[in-house]
């Protein structure tokens, strides 16, 4: 007996690497200064450990708002309210935060331009994500016509 993968399992899998990230965003602040100091040794560039710091505090800040919509979302869609406005309002505010990664990372792309490859990837799926929105905005409002129509 073979068993199938389901939407369920695949909603699980979801809400658990969620947390697995969430988990990851607590532990950030404790490893950036490590983590800045060793890519200041094995970079051989001129040290940025400061800005590098700024940086990646000010983007574990967003991921933290990021994921606690995904999360929200994620909560919305296990009872099973798929077109409601606040999917709209949670896919709407994550898209701001890839946008967010993607300004905090262009002020470092111009000391280090792998930073450039970070906000081109952020703002692909801040894109990807207002899209995204877009059909829920208007699926949600085809769903409130068809429920005043009789």
């Amino acid at each position: 007996m073979t068993k199938q993968w389901k939407p369920s399992h695949s909603l699980f899998l979801s809400r658990t690497l969620t947390v697995v990230v969430f988990i990851g965003l607590i532990a950030l602040p404790f490893c950036i200064p490590i983590m800045t100091e060793w890519y200041d040794a094995v970079s051989g560039q001129a040290p940025i450990a400061t800005l590098l710091n700024i940086v990646l505090y000010c983007s574990d800040a967003v991921g933290f708002v990021a994921i606690w919509h995904l999360n929200r979302l994620l909560n919305n869609i296990r009872r099973q309210e798929i077109f409601v406005e606040g999917n709209v309002t949670c896919l709407r505010a994550i898209s701001w935060c890839c946008f967010g990664i993607a300004m905090i990372f262009t002020v470092l792309g111009f000391w280090r331009s792998l930073a450039w490859m970070i906000t081109f990837a952020a703002v692909f799926f801040g894109l990807i994500l207002r899209v995204l929105k877009n059909v829920f905005e208007l699926a949600v409002e085809m769903r409130q016509e068809n429920d005043y129509t009789i």
